[in-house]
């Protein structure tokens, strides 16, 4: 039988700046995507009617963006997780050490937003609580049971569970929404169909994956204009469409891969600004969609989109989403160093007794 560990690609040590750059761009995605429809009212009949031309661009806006989710647990996959209870002890940190942070900001701004909730929140007890870090824990826990799974299976096993994988979900938590634990892909069980199709992806070469980069990034262009132009006409006529947005929505699965291979075949290079950036770019969705700061993001948003014309909107977004990502970084480099000062009298007892 042909076996699958013959394919497996050996973890490199250094960082790709190429695919660096893609995990900051996937998180200013993420900031583009809250900006547009979290922060603002998806457009109506009545309102594509009054301008067309705007609600259009929302929409695009939309399909940029919305892949920014599935793209960065792609990237999870193309590489692969190799767990680490120091690197989970570290993520759990930084999402510690961001929601005190977040409770800081809070409490300067708006003491009366700390009445509710507050240990709940801090801890992700409630189901709104960040569910992206949940999801992803569990994708890290199970990640070696999965890689497991990559390095015994065969081609075509692999193949198989992708495509029984895929169907099932299509069916059930896209287009019929009939699977509550799939929850239109907000869930770790998305999480690991995208996590394997990366990892079949990276380690199965096949023509439709090894086109030309500009082939991917036209199929990516093309689903934009796609799901821009389908969404604008549903919205016109009254209709929701809302599943169309869905993680679990193949289209949108469609671009997110292309996306992705688009900088895989960009030529490899080094660079230590990218790198020292993408070290923290985890922390850009941390501060901007912690339940104690997302209210700041979104009212004030939402409070130009009412009362400035487009252009001045469209600078004074920009303009916070540039100071979020700032903040968002330097405040991580800030974490990093109490992290490394908690970690140092640890890391000497274990290199000590060689633990």
């Amino acid at each position: 039988m042909e076996s699958g560990n013959t394919n497996i690609l050996p973890v490199k040590k250094v960082r790709e700046s190429n695919m660096e750059l893609l995990r900051i761009i996937a998180m200013i995605l993420v900031m583009v995507v809250h900006a547009n429809f979290r922060a603002l009212p998806v457009p109506t009949a009545a309102g594509i009617a009054l301008d067309p031309v705007s609600k259009f661009l929302m929409f695009f806006t939309e399909a940029v963006s919305v892949i920014a989710v599935n793209l960065f647990v792609l990237l999870s996959g193309w590489f692969g997780i190799r767990p680490r209870g120091r690197r989970l002890g570290e993520l759990l940190f930084q999402v510690l050490f961001f929601g005190l942070f977040a409770i800081g900001v809070c409490a300067v701004l708006e003491p009366a937003l700390l009445r509710d909730r507050v240990l709940s929140r801090l801890f992700m007890l409630g189901d709104g609580d960040y569910w992206f870090i949940k999801a992803y824990v569990g994708l890290y826990i199970l990640a070696p049971v999965l890689n497991a799974f990559v390095e015994k299976a065969t081609k075509q096993q692999f193949k198989v569970l992708l495509i029984a994988f895929f169907t099932f979900q299509c069916i059930y938590g896209w287009l019929f929404e009939a699977t509550r634990w799939i929850v239109s892909g907000y869930s770790l069980t998305s999480f690991i169909g995208l996590y394997l199709l990366a990892r079949y992806i990276r380690l199965y070469p096949c023509r439709l994956w090894q086109l030309n980069k500009w082939a991917d990034a036209a199929i990516y262009a093309a689903y934009v204009v796609v799901l821009t132009v389908v969404m604008f006409i549903i919205k016109k006529n009254g209709g929701r469409g809302g599943v169309l947005y869905f993680y679990t929505c193949p289209l949108l699965i469609v671009g997110a891969v292309h996306f992705m291979l688009f900088f895989t075949k960009l030529p490899s290079f080094s660079s230590k600004v990218i790198n020292w950036i993408a070290i923290s770019a985890f922390s850009i969705y941390l501060t901007q969609s912690s339940s104690f700061i997302a209210c700041f993001y979104d009212k004030a948003i939402l409070g130009w989109f009412n009362t400035e014309p487009r252009g001045t909107f469209i600078l004074y977004t920009a303009g916070l989403i540039i100071a979020v990502f700032v903040a968002s970084i330097l405040v991580d480099k800030v974490r990093i160093v109490l992290w490394n000062l908690f970690m140092y009298p640890i890391d000497k007892i274990f290199k000590k007794n060689k633990i």
